[in-house]
């Protein structure tokens, strides 16, 4: 369950965290995106939760931005409510990503957002209530999945590099797992991905991206791994959708 934490800018924000004072003390929230031009006393939100790391959960924080304090709080306890949110640092893959949420999740409402968005928690946040089935973060990075996770949503990491040192790099920026699909079109790619041991972290999922491919007009032979992998994570995400679909609907008819 997440909690929305009130408080104050405590200081001067920095590129990893924040400042907060709040009624029960000084906090630090991580920051993962640039924050709203803010002044010392501003009244901002951060977000709580405990996430699961291997058997245990931790404690993580995140900062959201400037909220006032007699607002309700942005989200519910549930947060995302596993929306998927699929993270594409190349932009180039958004549209052979977007052509797998629409085959896999029957058309599902889709929010696109930018990696560097001012007060991104809360844009993410704003896109869920607002209907989103789907989110795609474009010019993401790696400590988003972090942001994901600790808002509830499931994390489908499109991987960045073909090289193994890209894109351990990448995703070295984040403390928390996510979902990362390996297309199973290309044994070369699946070698690739294989090779780098993300599984002691992460959770590789096993997709097939010819439905995304072939609704963009690309050959499995003629694309690059990045191809391969956004159009993986675009079907995969938009099967979690469908799935969301079917129990909303059962808790909410």
């Amino acid at each position: 369950m997440i909690v929305y934490i009130r408080g104050r800018l405590d200081g001067p924000p920095n590129a990893r965290a924040i400042p907060v004072r709040t009624d029960h003390g000084r906090i630090e929230a991580r920051a993962y995106a640039p924050p709203s031009v803010l002044a010392q006393g501003d009244d901002v939100v951060a977000a709580s939760a405990p996430v699961a790391v291997g058997v245990t959960h931790d404690e993580h924080i995140a900062f959201l931005g400037p909220w006032p304090s007699d607002r309700p709080d942005p989200g519910g306890p549930l947060g995302l409510a596993s929306t998927p949110v699929i993270l594409l640092p190349d932009r180039s893959t958004v549209d052979v990503a977007l052509a797998g949420v629409d085959r896999a999740g029957r058309s599902p409402a889709v929010a696109r957002l930018e990696g560097p968005t001012l007060d991104l928690g809360l844009a993410v946040l704003r896109a869920a209530a607002s209907g989103a089935e789907v989110v795609a973060l474009v010019d993401a990075e790696g400590r988003h999945i972090d942001l994901v996770r600790i808002l509830g949503g499931r994390a489908v990491v499109a991987l960045p590099a073909s090289d193994p040192a890209g894109a351990r790099a990448w995703l070295g920026d984040a403390e928390l797992g996510a979902d990362i699909p390996v297309p199973i079109t290309d044994e070369r790619v699946s070698a690739e991905i294989a090779a780098l041991g993300l599984e002691t972290t992460h959770q590789l999922v096993q997709v097939d991206p010819t439905p995304a491919l072939d609704a963009v007009g690309t050959r499995v032979d003629d694309s690059s791994l990045r191809t391969l992998t956004a159009a993986a994570s675009g079907l995969f995400a938009g099967r979690i959708a469908v799935g969301n679909r079917r129990w909303r609907e059962a808790v909410d008819p």
